[in-house]
């Protein structure tokens, strides 16, 4: 249990202002929820899906899919941009988080906009072929795609995605990047690089990070975090990332997410023709084509999006206990440097506005990691000597 006594901010001021950050966020996580929802509820209902899968041209020999999904990523856009703003530029800057003019968010924004354009559609073809050449495996078949494509994805984001929102270049500190790269050699992990990030074109929260796969491989540190942080610090951060890799997590939660998939799918395969034979004609959908009819994509989404819901917590609970403890676990064996980790969870604390102590609920629904009361207390047990 994490120890009462531990203090993050020693101004009033400051811990009610985070407690006030981490609210906002909380309530805004849950306002998405419900108008990712509401939104695909009304597409459906008010008939703008089948409308629209009627009014695009119907590309030869694909059909449909590619101009209906990319009119239909931009209305989605479109529909969540207030919520975004507020939650990405109004509340950031409302508790000094963010260094983003507007004009840089919403280039961002639309940077975002042009990758699921592009992106969106052509996945959708393939899924629709899918659909089409295997009406009654389709859910399978697509869940065995997961895991390839996850990988595609993760070998190229660092070099062709995420160059795109922020200007990455080796560390500068080439003394601190030797050592980063001696740490993950000494533990069999080979990385290509390490590279420093301007995240304080966004942001003035701290973050360090493994990307990438294979060749790919890289390790990423904010400047944000360079300039707070001990050479000490940024080492057990690292180490807590480099357990990460140590432990193979990301190909755990790689494995992870096809059950996962499988079961969404599933669900929404099997509610499908019951849903359709219910409200199908009211929105104007193809209820002789089932889940081949673009138009039905909002109800695909909103069923397969159920039980994802529904596990969420569990899944937290599981990444909270058996991936991101023992990678705290392992940062502290590996560097020897329990103070080290001790103080840069508070740093990051601080600079991320956190909430060392979040309720029960609110822990069980949306923390994937253990609260920072929980990290710092085992950190203050390792520096006891306590080893348990």
């Amino acid at each position: 249990m994490p120890d009462e006594d531990i203090k993050l901010y020693d101004d009033e001021n400051e811990r009610r202002k985070a407690l006030a950050y981490t609210r906002w966020r909380e309530w805004l996580t849950l306002v998405g929820m419900i108008w990712s929802l509401a939104t695909s509820i009304l597409a459906l209902s008010t008939g703008f899906s089948a409308r629209l899968r009627s009014a695009v041209p119907s590309i030869p020999k694909l059909g449909p899919v590619i101009p209906y999904a990319a009119v239909m990523s931009l209305a989605s856009f479109l529909a969540s941009l207030p919520l975004s703003w507020l939650s990405g530029f109004l509340v950031e800057h409302r508790f000094g988080l963010s260094n983003q003019s507007l004009r840089g968010w919403l280039t961002d924004s639309l940077k975002g906009l042009g990758l699921s354009l592009v992106l969106g559609p052509l996945l959708a073809q393939g899924a629709y072929w899918v659909v089409g050449r295997f009406p009654r495996r389709w859910w399978a078949i697509l869940t065995a795609l997961t895991v390839p494509l996850s990988i595609i994805f993760g070998t190229l984001a660092p070099v062709l995605i995420m160059p795109l929102f922020n200007k990455y270049e080796p560390l500068r500190d080439r003394h601190l990047a030797d050592r980063l790269e001696r740490l993950a050699a000494e533990q069999g992990v080979a990385v290509s690089d390490v590279m420093q990030m301007d995240m304080s074109k966004q942001t003035r929260k701290a973050n360090a990070m493994f990307t990438g796969m294979g060749r790919t491989k890289r390790i990423v540190l904010g400047d944000t975090l360079l300039d707070e942080f001990t050479p000490d610090e940024v080492e057990v951060v690292i180490a807590h990332e480099l357990g990460h890799q140590v432990h193979r997590d990301i190909w755990k939660l790689v494995a992870l997410s096809a059950p996962i998939s499988a079961l969404s799918l599933f669900t929404s395969s099997r509610l499908m023709p019951a849903v359709l034979h219910r409200f199908g004609k009211a929105w104007g959908l193809d209820v002789e084509r089932g889940v081949a009819d673009v138009a039905a994509l909002p109800l695909l989404t909103l069923l397969a999006g159920l039980p994802m819901m529904l596990i969420t917590p569990i899944v937290n609970a599981l990444i909270r206990g058996q991936v991101e403890h023992p990678a705290d676990v392992y940062a502290i064996d590996i560097t020897n440097r329990p103070g080290a980790f001790i103080s840069a969870m508070m740093k990051l604390g601080r600079m991320n506005l956190s909430n060392p102590h979040p309720s029960p609920i609110v822990k069980w629904l949306l923390y994937d990691h253990p609260t920072l009361a929980e990290r710092i207390a085992y950190g203050r047990q390792r520096e006891r000597g306590d080893q348990s």
